[in-house]
C-alpha cells in the first residue's frame, strides 16, 4: 500500500465513516491542500482534503464556514477535528458535490455566483467595524511581520505598501461601520463548479469574517489576469454587470469606493506573496511556475503603481 493510500485510509478510518472501497482519485490541490475524490459503497462519494504541511491550519476555517452554511451549495461537512491528524498534518473530510470547472463562466453563471455570493454574505459577525491595514498585516504574516513589510527589501514593493498603508489609514472611516460577513475568501473560478447555469462554491479554506466587497476581488482584476486567469480573472464589462447583477438581486448592496480598495489590497497581498514565493519561501517551483510568478509579479507592480497614484 503507497503512503497516500495509508493516509486516507487512515483518515476514513478516525472520521468513523463505514463502506470506503478503498478506492480513491487525486483531484490535484493548490498551493495549500491536496484533495481526493473517494469511493464508498452504493456509489456514494466523498472529498478528503489534506494540509501539505503541518503548520497550515487554513482547512479549520473551511470546516468552520461548512457549518454555518450546512450544505447551501457547497459542500457539507462530515469530520474535521484539529486533534485527529495523519502525519501530523490537518485534514477535512467533505461531501462531494457534482459539477465541473471552467476556465471562463457565461454571463447566466456569473449572474448565479453573484446570487450564490449574496446568500453566503448574509452569515453575519456579531461585530461593527474592521480596521484595513491591521487586516492587510494579518494576512501577511506568513511572509513577515508589519515591520518587515514596511522596511521591504525590493525598494518597488516597499514604496507601494508605504503608500498603500497611508492610503488605507485615510479610508479607514468607511469600514468603522461595516459589519463583517462570511467570505469565501478565494472565489477564483477554480474553486466554482458549474451545473449549467447553477454555481456551487468549493474549498472553503481561506474563508473568514470580513467586509463582503473583499470577496470581488478574489474573483476578477479590471485590468489584468493573474496566473493566465486561474487566480484571478481580467473580466469584462458585461461580466462585471451580470455578476453584480445577480448580487444585487439576491439582496446583496455593491459599494465601489469600498471595493476599489479591496482591489488594491488584494493585489498588494499577491505582490507580497509573489516575491516571497520566488526569493525566500525555500518551496520548490518548476521553471515554468517561476515564469509565470516573475510575469504575474511584473503585472502587479505596473497595475498597483497606476493605482495609487490615480487614487
Amino acid at each position: 500500500m503507497d503512503n497516500i493510500s495509508a493516509l486516507i485510509g487512515q483518515a476514513v478510518t478516525l472520521s468513523g465513516e463505514s463502506g470506503y472501497q478503498n478506492s480513491y482519485k487525486p483531484l490535484g490541490g493548490g498551493e495549500l491542500n491536496d484533495t481526493y475524490v473517494l469511493d464508498f459503497a452504493e456509489d456514494k462519494k466523498m472529498l478528503l482534503r489534506i494540509a501539505r504541511y503541518a503548520d497550515q491550519k487554513t482547512l479549520a476555517n473551511e470546516a468552520n464556514a461548512l457549518k454555518l452554511l450546512d450544505g447551501k451549495l457547497v459542500p457539507r461537512l462530515v469530520f474535521f477535528n484539529e486533534d485527529s491528524r495523519v502525519e501530523n498534518r490537518l485534514w477535512i473530510l467533505e461531501s462531494y458535490l457534482p459539477g465541473k470547472t471552467a476556465e471562463r463562466l457565461n454571463l447566466a453563471q456569473f449572474h448565479s455566483l453573484g446570487g450564490l455570493l449574496a446568500t453566503v454574505h448574509q452569515v453575519k459577525s456579531e461585530s461593527t467595524g474592521l480596521h484595513l491595514w491591521q487586516r492587510f498585516t494579518e494576512a501577511c504574516r506568513t511572509f513577515g511581520d508589519e515591520n518587515k513589510l514596511l522596511n521591504h527589501p525590493d525598494n518597488r514593493i516597499q514604496k507601494l505598501i508605504l503608500d498603500a498603508k497611508a492610503y488605507f489609514e485615510s479610508s479607514q472611516p468607511i469600514f468603522d461601520t461595516v459589519t463583517p460577513s462570511l467570505i469565501h475568501g478565494d472565489a477564483t473560478l477554480s474553486n466554482v463548479l458549474i451545473d449549467d447555469t447553477d454555481v456551487a462554491l468549493i474549498d472553503w479554506e481561506l474563508s473568514c469574517f470580513s467586509d463582503p466587497m473583499a470577496e470581488f476581488s478574489t474573483i476578477y482584476y479590471d485590468d489584468m489576469e493573474y496566473n493566465k486567469g486561474k487566480w484571478r480573472v481580467h473580466i469584462t464589462s458585461d461580466e462585471r454587470e451580470a455578476l453584480f447583477k445577480g448580487y444585487e438581486e439576491a439582496g446583496g448592496a455593491i459599494d465601489h469606493e469600498r471595493l476599489k480598495l479591496w482591489m488594491i489590497f488584494d493585489k498588494l497581498g499577491a505582490m507580497v506573496f509573489l516575491y516571497w514565493r520566488i526569493h525566500e519561501s525555500g518551496r520548490s517551483v518548476t521553471s515554468e511556475q517561476l515564469s509565470q510568478y516573475q510575469l504575474d509579479l511584473e503585472n502587479l507592480l505596473n497595475s498597483l503603481e497606476k493605482s495609487l497614484i490615480t487614487k
